[in-house]
C-alpha cells in the first residue's frame, strides 16, 4: 500500500456522535439514534478511507467516508482537499446559473469535517444499490461509454465556468505526487521501454512538472481559462449501473486531487488510460467534437473566458497525454495483475497502451 489504510473495523460511539452532529447541520436528526444501522461497504474502494452506509428508520440512506487523523499526513490532506471540493460544489448548487443536470453525476453533499485533530468525515448520498458491474479498463472502455464520460467532463467544467465562486488551485497537492516518484526506480525493470522514453517519463514526473501539467495552460494557447479538473479518472473513481444490456455512468467519485487547470486533462486520462490505443486513435476527433458541442451549448452562461476551438483542443490534448502516460506507467510497474498478456503478445495490454501513448505524447 502507498499509505497506511484506516484500520478501525467498527464505528466507535464517538464517531457515531460526530456523524450525527454533521447530519444535524442539514436538519437530519434521527429521533432514535440507536436504530440507525451502519454497514461497512466499498471494501475494494476508499483506499485511504473507510466507507459506511447509514440507514435511518425512515429508510433514507447515506454514504459516510471516514479518514483516520492518526494515519499518514498525506491521507489527511487528501480528505481535506475533497472536503474543499464538496463545500465549494454545495455552494455552486445553490446558484441559479448552474444547470442541475450538469451536476447529476456528482454525489450530493450532506456535510463533513476536516481531518486534523479528529477523524475526518464526509457524508454523501448513497447510490450503492444501483451500482452494477464495473467495466474492465484493462480490456478497454467501449466508445459509447466514453461518450457519456466526455459529456460529464464538459458539464462539470461548464459549472465552474458559469460561477464566480472561487476555489483554490490545489498547490498543496504537489505532495501527493510523491508516490509517483517512488515508482520511478521500477522503470529500470521495464525492458521494452527505450532509455529515451524512460527519460521522458522521469522528466514529466518531477513534482513541479506534474503540477504544471495539471494546472498550466501551455504557452501559445490564448483565450482559455483553467477549469475544474478531476485529475484522477481511473476506473476506481467512477461507478456505473446496468440498464438492460447497456452500461451507464452513475457517478464520478473521489475528488481528493482535483485542480483548476488544463481543460483536456480529464479527457486525456479517460481515453489514454482506459481505452485501447486503436479505439483511442480512431475516436479522438469524435470525442473532441462532442466535447466542443457540449461546451458550445452552455457557453452563454460562462463568466470566465473560454474561447475553445478544435485546434486548441488538439494541442491541449496532446500536451495532457503525458498524464495518462504517467498513470499507466504507475499501473504497469506496481500492479502487474492489471497488465495481462493476450495470447500471442509479448507485452501486456497496459504495456502496449503505454508504449503507444508515449509515442503520441512526444509526437512520434
Amino acid at each position: 500500500a502507498l499509505f497506511p489504510t484506516y484500520n478501525v473495523s467498527e464505528l466507535t460511539h464517538e464517531l457515531k456522535n460526530l456523524i450525527f452532529k454533521v447530519l444535524a447541520n442539514f436538519y437530519i436528526s434521527p429521533p432514535d439514534k440507536e436504530a440507525v444501522k451502519f454497514e461497512r461497504i466499498g471494501l475494494n474502494r476508499g483506499y485511504n478511507s473507510v466507507i459506511y452506509k447509514a440507514t435511518l428508520e425512515d429508510d433514507r440512506t447515506f454514504v459516510i467516508k471516514i479518514t483516520d487523523n492518526a494515519e499518514h499526513p498525506i491521507v489527511n490532506m487528501l480528505h481535506n482537499r475533497e472536503l474543499v471540493f464538496y463545500e465549494w460544489m454545495d455552494g455552486v448548487r445553490s446558484e441559479s446559473a448552474s444547470d442541475p443536470e450538469d451536476l447529476s453525476h456528482l454525489l450530493r453533499f450532506y456535510g463533513g469535517t476536516r481531518c486534523d485533530t479528529e477523524p475526518g468525515v464526509l457524508i454523501l448520498n448513497d447510490l450503492s444499490s444501483r451500482v452494477g458491474i464495473q467495466p474492465n479498463y484493462s480490456i478497454g472502455y467501449k466508445p459509447d461509454l466514453v461518450f457519456q464520460i466526455v459529456k460529464q467532463i464538459a458539464a462539470y467544467q461548464s459549472v465552474y465556468l458559469c460561477t464566480d465562486k472561487g476555489v483554490s488551485k490545489g498547490k498543496e497537492l504537489i505532495k501527493y505526487d510523491l508516490p509517483v516518484q517512488k515508482s520511478l526506480p521500477k522503470l529500470d525493470e521495464v525492458t521494452w521501454m527505450t532509455e529515451e522514453e524512460k527519460r521522458y517519463i522521469r522528466e514529466w514526473s518531477q513534482l513541479e512538472n506534474l503540477f504544471a501539467l495539471h494546472t498550466k495552460i501551455p504557452e501559445g494557447i490564448e483565450g482559455i481559462s483553467p477549469v475544474l479538473a478531476h485529475c484522477d479518472l481511473w476506473p476506481g473513481n467512477m461507478i456505473f449501473e446496468e440498464k438492460g444490456d447497456e452500461t451507464h455512468l452513475l457517478a464520478i467519485l473521489d475528488w481528493q486531487i482535483f485542480k483548476i487547470g488544463n481543460p483536456l486533462i480529464d479527457i486525456a486520462t479517460i481515453i489514454g488510460e482506459n481505452m485501447t490505443c486503436e479505439d483511442r486513435r480512431e475516436y479522438t476527433e469524435v470525442f473532441l467534437k462532442l466535447y466542443m458541442d457540449e461546451i458550445e451549448k452552455r457557453k452563454g452562461g460562462f463568466k470566465k473566458t473560454f474561447e475553445m476551438t478544435l485546434e486548441k483542443a488538439r494541442i491541449l490534448l496532446t500536451h495532457a497525454l503525458r498524464w495518462p502516460c504517467i498513470e499507466t506507467m504507475f499501473a504497469v510497474v506496481l500492479v502487474p495483475s492489471d497488465d495481462p498478456k493476450d495470447e500471442g503478445q509479448e507485452m501486456g495490454r497496459l504495456s502496449i497502451r503505454l508504449r503507444e501513448l508515449i509515442k503520441d505524447a512526444i509526437g512520434k
